[in-house]
């Protein structure tokens, strides 16, 4: 076998075994027990539904710096590590943090990039009331952070059914977590029931 050749075989080789692994990296994620249920959010209508992708937004895509623990030296585009605790059927972000930091035993920990940040409200710091002036509010502002599960693929044609029901605040989303805290949609549910499961390959 010339030089050629090996080198092809080489090649071959290696592509493969950065594919398989590619894929084993994903059902483990899909196969994990850590997993999380989160609320989705209504998308403002000029969100239009696209093919058949089912935009999706959740209630821990913004986080008021205000009511969190955790960090607040932030900038656009930084990695967040968002703590999450379990409330009811579904799970809420209670800190907000940089590289490093490990959850409580019972909660859990979502890896997401701040996309952008609100500014500081200009107009009553929290918990003021009546027309008190109200002093600077300087940790008001919001968190905008992306985790990479706000879009997922449905059979066609059930992509506006499933907007609506989004939209009615009955849509909920299983996301498995890795042990870095990276996300991926596991299935969707409508009432607390399972719709759609996404297959591990």
């Amino acid at each position: 076998m010339n030089r050629f050749a090996l080198a092809v075989l080489a090649l071959v080789v290696g592509q493969s075994l950065f594919l398989g692994a590619m894929v084993w990296d994903r059902v483990s994620l899909l196969r994990s027990e850590n997993v999380v249920t989160l609320k989705t959010a209504p998308v403002d209508p000029r969100d239009i539904f696209r093919g058949d992708y089912v935009i999706l937004t959740y209630d821990i895509a913004q986080l008021p710096l205000a009511y969190l623990e955790g960090d607040s030296d932030f900038t656009s585009g930084d990695t967040v590590l968002v703590e999450l605790a379990q409330e009811n059927e579904t799970w809420k972000a209670v800190s907000v943090w940089h590289e490093g930091h490990e959850a409580a035993p019972d909660d859990r920990i979502i890896r997401g990039r701040i996309s952008y940040i609100s500014p500081p409200a200009t107009t009553a710091s929290p918990g003021t009331e009546g027309d008190v002036p109200a002093p600077p509010c300087t940790d008001c502002s919001v968190l905008n952070v992306n985790y990479g599960i706000e879009s997922y693929f449905v059979p066609e044609g059930q992509g506006r059914e499933l907007e609506n029901i989004r939209n009615d605040g009955k849509l909920t989303v299983d996301v498995a977590l890795g042990k870095d805290g990276t996300p991926a949609i596991k299935q969707l549910r409508i009432d607390g029931e399972p719709v759609y499961e996404e297959p591990l390959f």
